[in-house]
């Protein structure tokens, strides 16, 4: 049995609060703000590389934990093969509509990273549908399953505490920027001198937004403190878990930070999380998108699986019923639409990390300009 599926991408602070606006599913330019077009590419709309997919393990020496992790990269436009296959389980499965597995990647050297860290519970592939975009934006992206906190973990009664995970994963993104940079470095590797060690983002879903802020700006727990690393540029937090970071640890935070919430979101609503984040932050530009009706799983592809489920009478009823319970917050007809969801998260999250990122200019049009002309959205910007 398996599911096939379409895959899913001043002086003093200054404050910047505007509310945007859209018809329909898409956006809406105002007369306002017609004198102010973008001057680079939509960043939402397909980047010019084709994407390629593999899996790798890194394996941390010093925790004895290896990582299962998966590759995406920019690959030749027009490149065929096999399509990349995402298991939920081993024979349930989404093949994707964009990624191809172990293509060859580009010729460029010095590509920028971005890292991904799935939420609590979930997968390092739950949400393809940016970490596929970021590929063909020219970025090589990452993401690791943090072991005892993943699905797997869940249907096999294998998560380990919560202080023990918020020691894991950020050491495990610092072991995933250890990995890939070993790798650039081996002549004989596939990436061998295609990554930047200058240009490396990080972002993630829920508690992967708790990670990003913390391998940040750091956390004590009773089991010990995590080590900073300075060689991320720009963090993203989709949905982003917060609440475990003191004032203080958040105020450490002092790169460039951008976090995208739903109004309807009840797992990690804005109210106790992002938006007391967004107070304590110190990095600039600090920016907080607030997406009206979307919800905690707005920023996965659950609302695509739950697509395809329906028409599989053999899927495991266990896997059912996690996807039915998930889509429950943020599939249906009183949630953004999911296809707006997608734009929205791809739209902020490239322009985010191109700009911080990969050092381009010109994309902050999307948190300073664009929102005027989206009814749906409201965005709050720190810029100095």
């Amino acid at each position: 049995m398996q599911i096939r599926s379409r895959s899913f991408i001043g002086a003093l602070a200054l404050v910047l609060t505007v509310s945007v606006g859209l018809a329909g599913c898409g956006s809406s330019s105002s007369s306002e703000d017609s004198a102010a077009k973008s001057t680079v590419a939509d960043p939402a709309a397909p980047g010019p590389y084709g994407v390629g997919f593999r899996t790798i393990q890194i394996v941390d020496a010093t925790r004895n934990r290896p990582l299962d992790v998966t590759v995406w990269y920019p690959i030749a436009p027009g490149t065929t093969g096999t399509p990349a296959r995402y298991a939920l389980l081993p024979s349930t499965y989404t093949d994707s509509k964009v990624a191809i597995a172990d293509a060859p990647i580009v010729a460029e050297d010095k590509l920028p990273l971005a890292i991904y860290s799935h939420g609590s519970g979930g997968l390092n592939f739950i949400s393809s549908f940016i970490t596929e975009h970021l590929a063909s934006e020219g970025f090589i992206v990452i993401a690791a399953n943090h072991t005892g906190n993943t699905a797997i973990d869940n249907f096999v009664n294998a998560m380990v505490s919560q202080d023990q995970n918020d020691m894991n994963r950020p050491a495990d993104i610092s072991a995933e920027i250890d990995g890939m940079l070993a790798r650039n470095a081996d002549a004989n590797d596939a990436f061998h001198n295609k990554i930047d060690a200058d240009r490396i983002g990080l972002f993630g879903h829920s508690y992967g937004g708790y990670t990003a802020l913390a391998t940040v700006g750091g956390h004590t727990t009773p089991l010990g403190t995590t080590v900073v690393d300075k060689r991320i540029k720009a963090v993203v937090g989709l949905a982003p878990y917060t609440t475990r970071l003191t004032p203080a640890e958040l105020a450490a935070v002092d790169v460039p930070t951008m976090m995208l919430v739903g109004t309807k979101d009840i797992t990690t609503p804005a109210n106790t999380n992002a938006e007391v984040a967004y107070e304590s932050i110190s990095g600039r530009p600090s920016v907080l998108v607030e997406m009206t009706d979307a919800a905690h799983q707005s920023f996965t592809d659950v609302c695509a699986y739950l697509d395809e489920i329906e028409k599989l009478p053999d899927a495991p009823k266990a896997v059912v019923d996690v996807i039915r319970k998930q889509a429950t917050e943020g599939c249906g007809d009183e949630f953004m639409p999911f296809a707006r969801d997608i734009e929205v998260t791809n739209t902020m999250t490239t322009a985010f990390l191109l700009q911080y990122v990969a050092g381009k200019s010109g994309y902050d049009y999307y948190w300073t300009t664009w929102p005027k002309s989206q009814t749906d959205l409201t965005v709050q910007a720190k810029l100095q």
